[in-house]
């Protein structure tokens, strides 16, 4: 399957990943989190997310989320201003780590 050419895939090892997916997970269940997230959204629009997508949260000027994988297994996503987006993973699941085209990731 060919990745979405608004992604792009940062390897990590698996504790790094662990370790996103702890903070935005962390993070998303703060007070006034949701708020932030609709703020983004509306500066910036659509993040190229499916309804899949959990504990979203803005850091910075970037908004982030977990997304599962095809194979189930949850990824860090990071959303740019610009409308690109990174996913976070390991070298097992770089391959797994988008959706095609027609679904977003």
């Amino acid at each position: 399957m060919a990745k979405p050419s608004y992604l792009s895939i940062e390897i990590l090892d698996r504790p790094a990943v662990e370790d996103l997916i702890g903070k935005v997970g962390d993070v998303a269940g703060r007070p006034g989190a949701a708020e932030r997230v609709e703020e983004w959204r509306a500066a910036h629009g659509a993040e190229h997310a499916t309804p899949q997508a959990s504990s979203f949260v803005v850091v910075g000027e970037t908004l982030m989320f977990l997304h599962p994988c095809p194979d189930g297994v949850v990824l860090p996503f990071a959303a740019y201003p610009d409308g690109t987006v990174k996913v976070y993973t390991d070298p097992e699941h770089a391959g797994l780590s988008f959706y095609p085209d027609d679904e977003p990731a």
